[in-house]
């Protein structure tokens, strides 16, 4: 006969800094210093809405709260305290956080908590915008009509090791009819799903794909015209106008597809961030 396990319904919270790696490449000791910091003040807002912390590894955080209202209240005034001390710093600088709420069934081992409803708040929170909110239906079910606050529906997502799509949903940070501290372009940039950052290496790949297709077609071109001048002219080499031509055109697509400018730029950053994401959710 199997023992029964202890088991709670609760609300998980799941918090993570954006770029931590490259921030600690950057400046070990001061952003370590800085973690402490942003944690201490999770810690006031937690003791505040009743919280509890669950574990604290790296730069990850996870809590749980009996109240799904005081979850979310704590985790948008945490969120806009972290957003507002960031504000005056270099966009490369910040120490920002992602967020994300789920309301689950979960087993109890002694101070922690493990489950399906860990997994999904975990998933969430790589779902979420950096400095922003994700939360599941089940969140979204209890606190819609309770807080003055606005919901962005994202979808039903499929997340990894979960077996049914999630219902996801973005969650403004300020009461409605107020503009989030958040600077717009931020949130939108790094509001990038896994099958997003897919869609995005997919298309990549394609145009190198379909360079390196056009590279050998004009190469082959080339050949044959090399072949006919030598066997009409040789004492005047024609073809290397049509070969500078297509040389032309290959070095002007070459640095489209392969040259690094601001696009590519911020397509490496959300990728280091999805990168790392999976990482963790390996474990």
């Amino acid at each position: 006969m199997t023992s029964r396990q202890d088991r709670k319904l609760t609300t998980i919270l799941c918090a993570d800094v954006a770029g931590y790696s490259r921030l600690m490449s950057a400046d070990e000791s001061g952003t370590l210093e800085r973690l402490k910091a942003t944690r201490d003040i999770f810690q006031g807002f937690l003791e505040q809405y009743g919280g509890r912390i669950v574990n604290m590894t790296g730069d990850g955080i996870v809590a749980d709260f009996g109240s799904v209202v005081n979850a979310v209240q704590c985790s948008v005034e945490f969120q806009n305290k972290i957003n507002e001390e960031n504000e005056d710093i270099p966009t490369d600088d910040r120490m920002l956080y992602r967020v994300g709420l789920n309301l689950g069934d979960v087993i109890i081992e002694g101070e922690d908590i493990f489950g399906e409803g860990v997994n999904v708040a975990a998933r969430l929170e790589t779902l979420s915008p950096v400095g922003g909110i994700c939360i599941s239906g089940t969140v979204f079910d209890q606190v819609k009509n309770k807080l003055p606050r606005s919901f962005d529906f994202l979808g039903n997502k499929t997340v990894k090791n979960i077996a049914d799509p999630v219902p996801v949903y973005s969650l403004s940070l300020m009461e409605n009819g107020i503009t989030s501290s958040v600077p717009p372009h931020e949130t939108a940039a790094n509001n990038t799903t896994d099958e997003d950052i897919d869609a995005q290496i997919r298309a990549q790949v394609k145009r190198q794909a379909s360079f390196y297709r056009q590279a050998m077609t004009f190469g082959s071109i080339i050949v044959f015209l090399f072949i006919i001048n030598m066997w009409t002219s040789a004492d005047y080499w024609w073809f290397l106008w049509p070969a500078m031509g297509f040389a032309l055109i290959l070095g002007m697509r070459a640095i489209r597809i392969f040259g690094k400018g601001p696009n590519m730029e911020e397509w490496e950053k959300r990728k280091f961030d999805e990168l790392k994401a999976r990482e963790r959710n390996k474990s």
